[in-house]
């Protein structure tokens, strides 16, 4: 496989996800949106990058999706890639140390340095050759605008909170 036609697999596996709508995964549903949508509207605004107490200790397996919006989930359909790449996304544990992160939410600086690494990880993994730059900013931009806490998503910053009473983890 030529650099190109690599290029053209991670852009496909990267704007595909990103032009549908995304289905969390049921281990990423705690609550109903509607619900979701009650804890954001009884918020002060001022609240929105606090700290998040009383929350279960982050399990990738139940607290992460892989990447968001789609990308994981498309990508494990995309079986002709998985002999050149493997059965997950090379860069996926990039997602999922983001994903900490926003579980955890926090100030508003430290979203910030949150996608920051996201995009420097992308771009280290998927290399300079392949245009791992283009992806790593792409991604940066696409949760810099999807991840705002006031958004009613199950991956946006402070997700966390959503898991609050839900199991019986050890409280951070």
């Amino acid at each position: 496989m030529n650099k190109y036609s690599t290029l053209k697999s991670l852009l496909l596996i990267t704007i595909l996800p990103i032009s549908t709508i995304s289905v969390a995964l049921d281990s990423q549903q705690p609550k109903s949106t509607k619900d979701i949508l009650h804890t954001i509207a009884n918020k002060n605004v001022g609240d929105f990058y606090g700290e998040i107490k009383d929350i279960p200790k982050f399990d990738p397996q139940r607290h992460s999706d892989g990447c968001s919006g789609g990308m994981s989930a498309t990508y494990a359909k995309l079986k002709f890639l998985h002999s050149k790449h493997g059965e997950t996304l090379p860069w996926r544990q990039c997602c999922v140390v983001h994903d900490r992160a926003y579980y955890n939410g926090g100030k508003k600086k430290e979203k910030e340095n949150a996608d920051k690494e996201l995009k420097n990880c992308v771009s280290k993994v998927v290399g300079p050759e392949h245009l791992g730059f283009v992806l790593g900013d792409l991604m940066k931009n696409a949760v810099w605008i999807g991840g705002r806490p006031y958004f009613p998503t199950t991956y946006r910053w402070g997700y966390g909170e959503d898991f609050r009473g839900t199991e019986n983890l050890p409280i951070q």
